[in-house]
């Protein structure tokens, strides 16, 4: 091979090369819902970057921004269940040729699968809120790197507060906050009084009806008999058949 053959190549695959090293995988800048989350975030999907090859093999390196990686440990397999030990895994495997040029906004979000069924090719969920930094790298057949793109910056995902360093001070609350806990406060305070009004109420009520069943039962004073003279019936003397008379009893 000539020599000016030769430095067209090398000059070839120097600028192929450095198309590669050039891109910086970045957030989307579009403004979705869920864009960064305490397990997940968006990456705007390369285009117009990789060659359509097939036989070519890219993945995404997700690492912990402290780890320091090699060309050596790249091209390594690097499964997700190890990533806590490892401080890094790759994922998202895929040939050159599915990142067409196209110019269509598309997107790839990291950590989005609970659960895999490939375990060294998992696209888990983040364990902590970083920072992380990614990178695409392409493999051929043989498992060879061939090349890479730059790192992004670091990711940090969002994380929620623990109860105990939430300030809960009225100071720091919005006014619409301040007058649904007083709208709130006011109602409970008149549920109480009308409870412990019916409660009172139900009570004295209570009290008058055994004070009701306490009193005597008047005793109403039985007439005296009547003086009713009593009669007596007699036989009219020599003549029994005739019949009986009544004579009163003096």
């Amino acid at each position: 091979m000539s020599l000016p053959i030769q430095l067209w190549l090398l000059v070839t695959i120097s600028a192929v090369v450095a198309d590669y090293t050039s891109y910086i995988p970045q957030l989307t800048g579009k403004s979705f819902q869920g864009r960064v989350t305490a397990t997940t975030f968006i990456l705007d999907k390369p285009q117009c970057l990789f060659s359509q090859d097939s036989t070519l093999t890219v993945w995404l390196i997700v690492a912990n921004q402290t780890v320091q990686l090699d060309n050596t440990k790249l091209s390594q397999n690097a499964p997700y269940y190890l990533f806590p030990s490892s401080g890094y895994y790759r994922t998202l495997r895929t040939t050159a040729d599915t990142y067409p040029c196209n110019n269509v906004a598309d997107y790839i979000r990291v950590g989005n699968d609970a659960s895999c069924s490939d375990p060294n090719n998992c696209n888990g969920p983040l364990p902590s809120s970083g920072p992380y930094r990614v990178k695409f790298v392409v493999l051929n057949s043989a498992n060879v790197l061939l090349d890479q793109t730059g790192w992004s910056a670091p990711i940090t995902l969002r994380q929620g507060k623990t109860s105990s360093v939430i300030d809960t001070w009225p100071g720091r609350r919005s006014g619409g906050m301040i007058v649904i806990t007083s709208i709130l406060s006011v109602l409970l305070a008149t549920f109480l009084l009308c409870l412990i009004g019916t409660f009172i109420v139900g009570r004295k009520n209570i009290i008058c009806c055994k004070k009701n069943e306490n009193m005597e039962t008047p005793v109403f004073e039985v007439p005296p008999a009547l003086n009713i003279k009593d009669y007596k019936t007699h036989v009219v003397p020599g003549n029994p058949d005739l019949e009986l008379y009544a004579s009163p009893k003096a």
